[in-house]
């Protein structure tokens, strides 16, 4: 990946699978003002589409954000969901609302994600927080204390912000996409990290995006998450 300049990456951990996590953030920077996430899920390729492209046209001394473009590669390297144990990162977080449940998510390739497609199954981890991506998150959030953690998903289009989350930040991302708030996405998200940051009291917002080609995605998406990024 061709990244503009400014930036330091850094390996930050590794995957079950054994691949690294890297993590991009301001060349020399202290304090972050936020943290991007993509591709907690490797079925939802559109964000980390959208990670890139930020990489690609930020320079590094124009934002004091830090990004993970690809959290989860063990998923985004096979196509599916979850990493490479078949646990579903954003259900293996140790929020309060973790269970060990295995829960009902979409196949890999599903293209019109109603709620009677939900015929998979995905493990929530054997424990909370016992896959080794999860731990690099959670120990990255811990170290950076960022005021903002921006989650990008797909293909809800929506925007889902925690009680901590800015609300100028929330209406202005809405606003630019011309995407709707609801803290609540209609369905159960046992152990995500939205829940998570929700119990950390850490303002987080949940972005889904929808499925798209890059073209649509960059035009509707880029302008407003640049702006926050470099606000």
């Amino acid at each position: 990946m061709v990244i503009a300049d400014g930036w330091d990456e850094v390996e930050i951990g590794r995957s079950r699978g054994g691949l690294p996590l890297k993590l991009y953030r301001p060349a020399g920077a202290g304090t972050v003002d936020g943290l991007l996430i993509a591709g907690i899920h490797g079925e939802e390729p559109e964000t980390l589409l959208l990670a890139r492209r930020l990489l690609e046209r930020i320079d590094g001394t124009e934002t004091s954000w830090a990004i993970l473009p690809c959290a989860n590669p063990d998923g985004v390297l096979h196509g599916v969901r979850q990493n490479a144990a078949g646990v579903d990162l954003n259900r293996n977080f140790p929020s309060a609302s973790w269970q060990p449940d295995h829960s009902f998510t979409y196949p890999p390739g599903t293209q019109v994600r109603k709620r009677e497609h939900r015929t998979n199954r995905s493990s929530p981890g054997d424990t909370a927080g016992s896959e080794p991506e999860t731990q690099v998150l959670i120990a990255l959030i811990e170290a950076l204390e960022p005021p903002l953690i921006l989650d990008l998903h797909s293909p809800l289009e929506l925007i889902a912000p925690t009680p901590a989350a800015d609300p100028l930040a929330v209406e202005r991302l809405a606003a630019a996409a011309d995407l709707p708030v609801q803290p609540d996405i209609g369905s159960p998200t046992p152990g995500a990290l939205r829940d998570w940051c929700t119990d950390q009291q850490v303002g987080a917002i949940t972005y889904e995006v929808e499925h798209a080609a890059l073209p649509q995605l960059v035009a509707r998406h880029l302008p407003g998450l640049t702006a926050l990024l470099t606000n």
